[in-house]
């Protein structure tokens, strides 16, 4: 078991050696002074800032989560607390104990680089091309989650910016992480609001992109983006089902509903494994959470 002061001492110290490389250096709040840790609360969050010519970054540990967000020098517009998460990890007090805490090295050491170095292998990546309608009706090539994501942003343009900003993060686009930080507020939002016109629009794409994806981006629009948006506020489950295609109506209410009574699968919609750049092909995340 660990004291809240403690596991923060030992962050505070990962981070620190971690981010120094890149010139980065622990922000002290107004009033506080060594030998204090350098952390704000706010209502019932704890917060750690770093700050250096490369950019920011910021820690935030509330309830059993522990986040990771950073921004770059050139994203200075962006306010201290709508920082990019590139990182989400648990940190229950009552079972962790500091060796717990060793794993958060490589992640945040690998998410530093990424971000801050002038050397990253993913500056100025290329954005991969979409797959066509055409592509994927003849079926040539079926969707894939960048396809997905790009054609996303057509529908909610203001998004634009971070589906690049993943691009560039991880070298390719990681759907996850864009669709549960950033897509999936405005899908319930748009499913909230029932307007003909919005949910016509969102819909069609989503049964398009089903209808001729790969199963992983199946996974993605039945888990990810609807299972999980609709889990979480099963009472828009009617509002939604009426724009759902034949094909997918029953896969999906099937997800939505199971989400909606297992915990420990929405535990881990929530809180996903450690970013790995792909080796091989994987199961999608519903088959992976059923075991089969």
């Amino acid at each position: 078991m660990l004291e809240l002061n403690r596991a923060l001492e030992l962050i505070i110290k990962t981070v620190d050696e971690l981010s120094s490389e890149y010139g980065f250096k622990v922000e002290y709040p107004e009033g506080v002074r060594p030998p204090e840790l350098p952390v704000s609360v706010v209502g019932k969050k704890s917060i750690i800032m770093f700050r250096g010519e490369n950019g920011r970054i910021r820690i935030e540990h509330e309830g059993d989560k522990l986040s990771l967000h950073c921004a770059r020098a050139n994203e200075s517009d962006t306010p201290d607390d709508d920082m990019r998460r590139v990182s989400l990890s648990l940190l229950d007090l009552e079972t962790f104990d500091e060796k717990d805490l060793k794993y958060l090295s490589e992640d945040y050491g690998e998410s530093f680089k990424k971000n801050f170095s002038s050397k990253s292998p993913y500056s100025g990546k290329k954005a991969p091309t979409p797959v066509s309608r055409t592509q994927a009706k003849s079926g040539a090539l079926a969707y894939d989650a960048n396809t997905l994501g790009s054609r996303f942003t057509t529908i909610f343009p203001q998004l634009r910016d971070e589906y690049k900003k993943n691009l560039e993060a991880y070298g390719e686009f990681l759907a996850e992480d864009f669709f549960v930080n950033h897509g999936n507020a405005l899908v319930l939002e748009t499913i909230r609001e029932n307007d003909k016109i919005k949910m016509r629009q969102l819909f069609k794409l989503l049964n398009d992109i089903y209808e001729d994806g790969t199963n992983d981006t199946q996974s993605l629009v039945g888990v990810t983006i609807l299972g999980s948006t609709l889990a979480a506020n099963i009472e828009l489950l009617d509002n939604a089902q009426e724009y759902f295609s034949d094909t997918m109506k029953e896969p999906v209410t099937e997800i939505v509903n199971y989400l909606a009574k297992s915990k420990s699968a929405r535990m881990r919609l929530e809180h996903p494994p450690v970013y790995k750049p792909k080796k091989q092909k994987k199961k999608g995340l519903f088959s992976s959470m059923l075991g089969i």
